[in-house]
């Protein structure tokens, strides 16, 4: 970022997020029209008021028509759109990196900081820092659902974010699934607790098995605080998850010797939402669970994966076959370069 931006973003802290926010409005409009404030509300995670606002500005800049049938572009908003997309990629460090990679991986966004959290454990507080400006950037003024999973990079994360996030935000942290065979502090629970005391939001629990009989299922769902608890999942405007390498997650869940066999026979590299994948992105095998499911997440605004570590590539690529267009990754050098070479 140059020094004028920079000295803008002293005076006028949110001028970076109001930027990128009217951006990616005439940005969805150009892509939708013509098309009405609830759809772009919809797609963007906003409040239809917040569309209202933002519609009205750009209207009386000439950048919009808005007509009985929906908005459209005009000439010069068409031209405005197509003269700021270099700058939005530079304001916002998008490296010839991180570019390659989220067009490799086809999702909207990579970041990538230095180094390697195989061998640097500083790594955690790079990924840390990303994750807050992210989430501060993109995450509406207001009311905000954020469904965590859990895991090590995750959780190490966690212990990290800024209260700043929570100016001028309510942040409600819920857990994406219930327990699993792992350590407590690795668990959904845990780390969406941990989160909302780190940034003093809110949090709710689910407690209660991840895998369960469908006929125990049923009996539970009925409980009122269960069923509240797994309606916040499904309206959630974020999500926060990990990618784990598969055998790692073999033993984090205890599985029997007959999955591991299977697994370990079809090439199994990534788990992630309870299904394993092979390199391909194949799908191996699925563990039933309750909670955040993979299918869910294209219903979801923003999605942010956490992976990192030269390690976890394989397992990072395996998982983008199936990742929400609108996912955005942070990683490291480490994972980002071994991805990119196809080794």
């Amino acid at each position: 970022m140059d020094s004028d931006l920079t000295l803008l973003q002293s005076l006028v802290p949110d001028i970076l997020k109001i930027v990128r926010q009217r951006f990616l409005v005439l940005e969805q409009i150009s892509l939708l029209a013509p098309v009405g404030r609830r759809v772009v509300a919809k797609k963007l995670g906003l409040s239809e008021r917040n569309i209202r606002t933002e519609t009205d500005y750009l209207r009386q800049l000439g950048l919009i028509e808005v007509r009985s049938y929906g908005m459209v572009l005009t000439e010069k908003g068409k031209r405005v759109l197509k003269e700021a997309a270099p700058m939005i990629d530079r304001v916002f460090n998008a490296s010839q990196q991180e570019i390659k990679l989220a067009h490799k991986l086809g999702i909207e966004r990579a970041i990538v900081v230095p180094g390697d959290l195989d061998r640097q454990e500083r790594v955690i507080d790079l990924l840390s820092e990303e994750l807050n400006s992210s989430l501060d950037l993109l995450l509406p003024l207001g009311n905000n659902i954020i469904t965590v999973l859990g895991g090590s990079t995750v959780a190490g994360v966690a212990k990290h974010l800024s209260p700043k996030l929570n100016r001028y935000r309510e942040l409600l942290f819920v857990p994406g699934r219930g327990a699993v065979g792992e350590s407590v502090e690795l668990q959904s629970n845990t780390v969406a607790q941990v989160m909302a005391s780190q940034v003093g939001g809110q949090h709710k629990g689910l407690y209660l098995p991840e895998n369960v009989s469908s006929e125990a299922l049923r009996l539970l769902i009925q409980d009122a605080n269960i069923a509240n608890a797994i309606s916040n999942i499904y309206n959630s405007n974020a999500v926060i998850h990990g990618i784990g390498r598969a055998d790692e997650m073999v033993k984090r869940r205890n599985l029997d010797v007959i999955m591991r066999s299977k697994l370990r026979e079809k090439g199994a590299v990534a788990e992630c939402f309870g299904y394993f994948f092979d390199q391909q992105g194949r799908v191996i095998d699925r563990i039933p669970r309750i909670g955040l499911q993979l299918e869910d997440l294209d219903k979801i605004p923003h999605v942010f994966a956490v992976a990192a570590g030269a390690s976890k590539a394989n397992a990072i690529e395996a998982y983008m076959h199936h990742a929400p267009k609108q996912t955005w990754l942070i990683t490291d050098e480490g994972a980002s370069t071994k991805v990119l070479k196809g080794k």
